[in-house]
């Protein structure tokens, strides 16, 4: 009997100090083959705004201020166009005293590089005609970087960053 007791001695300890690598170990071994979590991006902001500027310096006529994008869809479609607003969104008119109105919608268009892209065009509202300007840039966190055109021509290099919302908006 003690020859039993001799060899069950040590047991014990050594079973109370295996245990939790045992468990630990088993679990592991219980998981799927692991892969990163990944969690889904923020939702972004209802409404996103952007101070843009041309690289010649002299803002022409037909680029505005601010850009404000919003979150919400122009029409009943899911797909397209988002509503979106410039500022100033008043211009006068060329040959009087009157102004005139201006209209805004954005989209996202696919994942071309780490930043989103983005279009926006504005235009008369009264007009009902083409764009009065356009802007294809990338959004890369609070800045802003691409390329606004007027009608057909060439365009300007712009860059903006992220601003405060107005809060009439």
């Amino acid at each position: 009997m003690l020859r039993l007791i001799r060899l069950l001695g040590p047991a014990p300890i050594v079973a109370r100090t295996l245990a939790p690598v045992l468990v630990a170990s088993s679990l592991v071994a219980q998981q799927p083959h692991r892969t990163p979590i990944r969690r889904p991006a923020p939702p972004k902001p209802a409404l996103q705004c952007f101070a843009i500027w041309p690289d010649t310096g002299s803002r022409p006529r037909f680029l505005p201020e601010s850009l404000i994008l919003g979150a919400n869809w122009v029409g009943r479609s899911r797909t397209g166009f988002r509503a979106a607003a410039v500022s100033p969104d008043r211009i006068p008119r060329t040959g009087g005293e009157r102004e005139d109105t201006l209209g805004a919608s954005w989209s996202a268009y696919g994942p071309l590089y780490a930043a989103d892209s983005i279009y926006v065009a504005w235009w008369v509202i009264s007009a009902g005609g083409p764009p009065m300007g356009e802007l294809r840039a990338e959004v890369n966190g609070d800045s802003l970087s691409g390329r606004a055109v007027e009608g057909s021509g060439p365009g300007l290099r712009i860059h903006g960053r992220s601003t405060s919302c107005p809060p009439d908006h």
